[in-house]
Order: structure tokens, then C-alpha cells, then sequence
């Protein structure tokens, strides 16, 4: 039993030891499911990052910048962090008013509806279970590495460290174990990565050892190792920047995310939660990512997904690589125990029907923990292939079907209980069937075919078909207003009174975030422009007329819309309809 392996089962212990000792603070279904509803920041912030980098960050991200794709991986981990920030102020703010106790239920309560409440929960079981599985399969993989120990066994364990406390302990447990957690791997983060940078190079030698590479040409250029996943550098550019779009959907309203907001003391923490957790997460990527890259400097032959488990172990000194491989596992663990719990608060909130009183409630939560995590634990048994592409389904899955219902919820009042539904059930359907088709037939689709744009698409579809659907009756309902137009007309507003009491109306409703919008550009051309020539693209001129496109495209469409909404209100109010 070597040094590292000591370090990890400690560490497993600690956490076990805090997760029991919180337990005995659970009372009621409030204490278990959301912590009481009294979590402070630093708790929020802890498990909202420690819940997020699993070890899909650590192995797998890490893994695929030390394969080649170096500058597509920072650009998902910048992307995704801002998620945080208008996932918390655009919805996360709004679920804590609202006080429900688990994400599905409060889907159920807006919309007036038992189907879409368990809809969303079957959506949260398949998503969660596969985030779960990937947590598990990373740790057991991690404990093999460095023990020599089989697989399967080192499954089992991992499995019993984090099962029994979050049964035992539910949010109270998770909370607190998850700021330990991050604690821990920040410092393994914050302490490895110079020893790995001096190691590969120093940081300007290294970068040059990296741009000058025979295992690994183009790991610095913008579009990576050209036999990425696409054979062009432009379908890789456009899917990293997909995939950060997606993880920053992820991080907005994923079920694992915006859950922690429920605990939390009140909306200004889940504000300044969101504000410190995108810098925490962008921080510990990026240097986690920096520091792959110049591993392959030290050794360019090892497959990525062992590359920080090979660096811990050969490059740095026995007690900080014992930290980083602590802080590795923690991130795991963490995350394992946050979508456990997850999974048994919604199964018995939302799909199974009501138990009754809290005793039986918490017995069947427990219940329904174990009898998952076991599905799982089989799963992982099983040991399927490609964590970061198991990861990644996850994370489609729920940010095709979620995202439109999620931010439509709280921001438009003409999102239907039918649309509601058929825009996350086509999300899913779409995510889901086209995944099951490419794996099946072999394909590799072009990078508009993704799993994720085919289920935004399609939950796109119906949703504005249900909206229109409202639209129509909203203009109805404008014949009622027509009667108080007459009565103004006939005391002296003329034809043109009324048309500019309706633009007046209609333009601030159009224009001022179209104005919003070309003040933020304008403010962040300059911050845009010094990091494009971070990867060496100098031409200014270019990004200027994109920037002009991209807002001339957006403005003729607000002007069509707005042309289109004046000119039906108009003939309403004057009773030329």
C-alpha cells in the first residue's frame, strides 16, 4: 500500500466522519432536502464548484488538452464560466423566491402541471445517473492507477465512501463535504501547477516547446490537432465553442447547479455565490489545462486521461502529488454525492406519489438513493469507455431539454403549459434519439448535426408554436382596448396620435435592449480584441465588421418583429380591423 493510496483513504475517511457528523443536524425533509433553507455563501460557492469539476475536469478535460486540443478546452472553460453569472441573476434568484425543494417540482408549480413536474424528473434521473456514473468510474479508475488494485474493487470502495453519508446525512452532509472538498482541490490545484509549468519548461520555454512539437503540430493553434473529432479546424472551433455554450447552459440551470440556490440564506447569496463561483471555476481550469499542456512537454506518450494521474506520481514531489491525487479524488467524490442526492429528493418528491408525513418521506429518499446508486454501481462495474463523452451526454441532455423552459419560466409570461412540455420533451427526445442513432449506425455527425442544436431545435419548434398560439389570443384580447381608443378619438386624438402612442409604447419594449446591446459591445471590444491576440489573431478590421454583421442581423430582425407587432396593434386600437 503506497503513500498516495494512504492519502486518498484518508481523505475518504475525513469526508465520511463530516458527512455523519452533519447528518445529526437533519430534523426534517427541510434540513435533508435544502439544508434548511440557511446555507451561507461560502457553503453555496463550495458545493457549487466541487459539484461541477468532478472528475471529468480532472482527467477528462485535462485529457483531451494533453491530446491536442489545448486552445479549444480554454475557450469552453472560459464560455462555460459565465453561466454562473446570468444562470443565478436570469433564474437561479427566482427558484429561491420560490421555495420549492427540488427543480422539478418547481417546473410543476408554474406551470400548473403533474405531467411536466415528473417529466422533468425522469430528465434529471437519466442526465444525473450518467454524471454519476462518470464520478464513479473516474475515482475507481484514478485508485486503480496508483494502487495497482482492480477496477471493480476499487468501484465497490468508492461506491461505499460516498453512499453511506449522503444517505445518512442528505444537503447538510453534501454541503459541507463539498466545501472540504473544493478546499482541498483548489490548494492541490494552486500548489501543483507551478511544479508542473517549471517542469515542462518554465513558462515561456514550455509555451515554445509546445508550438515547436513533433508528437503533437498545431496543440497552440486555434483550431488544435486537426484529427480532433472533426477533419477541419473550423468544425472543431465551431464545436468547442458549442460545447462552452452548452456547459454554460449547464452551470445556468443544471439540476446539480441551481439546487444549491434552494439552501441558500436568501438572493443576495445566491447573487454572490454566482459572481464567486465563475471565478473560482474559471481559475482552477484554466491552470488546470495549462498544466496538461506541459505535461506533454515532460512525456508526450502517455494516453490523456492518466496524463495528471502519471504527472502526480513521476514529476512532483511525493506529498504535493499525493495532494493533487486527494484533490482528484475529492472532486469525485463531491460530485458523486451531490447527484446522488439529487436523484432520491426528486424520485421521491416528484414521481413517486406522496408518502405522507416526513418520517416516511426521509425513509424513501434513502431508499430510493440506495436502490440508484446500486443501478450505477453495476453500470460502472461494467466499466463503458469514454468518461468525458459519457460527461457530455449529461450535460446535452439536460441543457437541450431544460434550458428554453427553464428561462422561459421566469421571463415570459406566454409560455403555455403545452409548450412548457413539448419543448422539453422534444428537447430530451431530440438529445437523446439522435445520440442513440449515432452510436448505433457509427456516424460522426458535421457539427450543425449535434445532439445538443438537434434538441434546441426542436424544443425551439414547439415552443414558438405554443407561443403563437398565445400571440394570437394576446391580439384577442386587444379588441378590448379598442372601445377606450374610440372614446379618446372622439375627445380629439387624431390617426397619428395613436400611432405614436403605440411606437412610444412598443419602442421601449423593442429597443431598449437593442441599445443595451450595442453599449455592452461597444465596452467590450477592447477586453474581446487583447484576448483574440493572445492567440495570435491580429486582425482588427475583420472582428470589427463581424461584430457590425452580427448586430445588423439582430437589429433588422427586432425592426420585423417590431414592425410586425406595431402594425397589428395599430389597426386594433383604430378599429380598422
Amino acid at each position: 500500500m503506497n503513500l498516495y493510496f494512504l492519502g486518498i483513504l484518508a481523505a475518504l475517511v475525513v469526508f465520511f466522519a463530516v458527512g455523519i457528523g452533519a447528518g445529526r443536524m437533519v430534523k426534517d425533509t427541510n434540513d435533508y432536502y435544502v439544508s434548511g433553507r440557511n446555507a451561507p455563501t461560502l457553503l453555496i460557492v463550495g458545493s457549487l464548484i466541487a459539484s461541477f469539476l468532478s472528475t471529468g475536469a480532472f482527467l477528462g478535460d485535462t485529457g483531451e488538452v494533453y491530446s491536442g486540443f489545448f486552445i479549444g478546452i480554454v475557450t469552453v472553460g472560459v464560455i462555460q464560466a459565465t453561466g454562473y453569472i446570468y444562470g443565478a441573476g436570469f433564474f437561479g434568484r427566482y427558484i429561491r423566491r420560490s421555495e420549492v425543494t427540488t427543480l422539478p417540482e418547481y417546473f410543476g408549480r408554474r406551470f400548473c402541471s403533474k405531467r411536466l413536474r415528473r417529466l422533468s424528473a425522469v430528465i434529471l434521473l437519466v442526465s444525473v445517473s450518467a454524471y454519476l456514473l462518470s464520478a464513479i468510474q473516474g475515482v475507481s479508475t484514478l485508485m486503480g492507477s496508483i494502487t495497482g488494485y482492480d477496477y471493480r474493487l476499487c468501484a465497490v470502495i468508492v461506491w461505499l465512501a460516498f453512499t453511506a453519508f449522503t444517505i445518512y446525512s442528505g444537503s447538510p452532509g453534501v454541503l459541507l463535504t463539498d466545501t472540504i472538498m473544493f478546499l482541498v482541490f483548489l490548494a492541490a490545484a494552486l500548489v501543483a501547477v507551478p511544479f508542473l509549468i517549471r517542469a515542462g519548461g518554465g513558462w515561456f520555454g514550455g509555451i515554445e516547446a509546445l508550438a515547436r512539437s513533433d508528437t503533437m503540430p498545431g496543440i497552440l493553434s486555434w483550431a488544435g490537432n486537426p484529427d480532433y473529432l472533426y477533419p477541419d479546424g473550423v468544425s472543431n472551433t465551431v464545436w468547442a465553442v458549442t460545447y462552452g455554450i452548452v456547459w454554460a447552459l449547464v452551470v445556468a440551470i443544471s439540476p446539480w447547479q441551481t439546487s444549491r440556490y434552494l439552501m441558500a440564506k436568501d438572493e443576495h447569496v445566491v447573487l454572490r455565490s454566482s459572481v464567486w463561483s465563475s471565478m473560482g471555476v474559471m481559475v482552477v481550469t484554466i491552470a488546470l489545462y495549462f498544466a496538461a499542456a506541459f505535461v506533454r512537454n515532460i512525456n508526450g506518450g502517455l494516453p490523456g486521461s492518466e496524463a495528471m494521474i502519471w504527472a502526480a506520481t513521476h514529476v512532483l514531489p511525493p506529498v504535493i502529488g499525493m495532494l493533487l491525487l486527494i484533490g482528484i479524488s475529492a472532486a469525485g467524490i463531491s460530485s458523486a454525492s451531490t447527484f446522488l442526492s439529487l436523484i432520491g429528493f426528486s424520485v421521491v418528491n416528484d414521481i413517486l406519489p406522496d408518502a405522507g408525513d416526513d418520517r416516511k418521506k426521509l425513509a424513501r429518499s434513502r431508499w430510493a438513493m440506495l436502490a440508484v446508486s446500486l443501478v450505477v454501481l453495476v453500470l460502472a462495474y461494467l466499466n463503458p469507455p469514454h468518461i468525458f463523452l459519457i460527461m457530455y451526454f449529461g450535460g446535452t441532455v439536460i441543457a437541450g431539454a431544460w434550458s428554453l423552459v427553464a428561462f422561459g419560466s421566469v421571463w415570459s409570461r406566454r409560455l403555455s403549459r403545452c409548450g412548457a412540455y413539448l419543448g422539453m420533451l422534444l428537447g430530451f427526445l431530440g438529445c437523446v434519439g439522435a445520440k442513440a442513432v449515432y452510436a448505433l449506425c457509427g456516424i460522426t455527425p458535421p457539427v450543425w448535426a449535434d445532439a445538443f442544436f438537434i434538441g434546441i431545435v426542436l424544443s425551439v419548434l414547439f415552443i414558438c408554436a405554443a407561443v403563437l398560439i398565445i400571440y394570437y389570443k394576446q391580439l384577442c384580447e386587444g379588441y378590448e382596448d379598442q372601445p377606450r381608443f374610440a372614446i379618446m378619438q372622439k375627445v380629439g386624438m387624431t390617426a397619428a396620435d395613436i400611432r405614436r402612442s403605440v411606437n412610444s409604447q412598443l419602442l421601449t419594449v423593442f429597443f431598449l435592449p437593442l441599445a443595451g446591446a450595442a453599449l455592452h459591445m461597444a465596452f467590450a471590444f477592447p477586453m474581446i480584441r487583447r484576448m483574440l491576440l493572445l492567440f495570435e489573431l491580429h486582425n482588427t478590421g475583420l472582428f470589427i465588421a463581424t461584430a457590425l454583421v452580427s448586430f445588423a442581423v439582430l437589429a433588422v430582425v427586432y425592426t420585423l418583429v417590431y414592425k410586425a407587432t406595431s402594425n397589428a396593434y395599430y389597426r386594433i386600437v383604430k378599429g380598422s380591423v
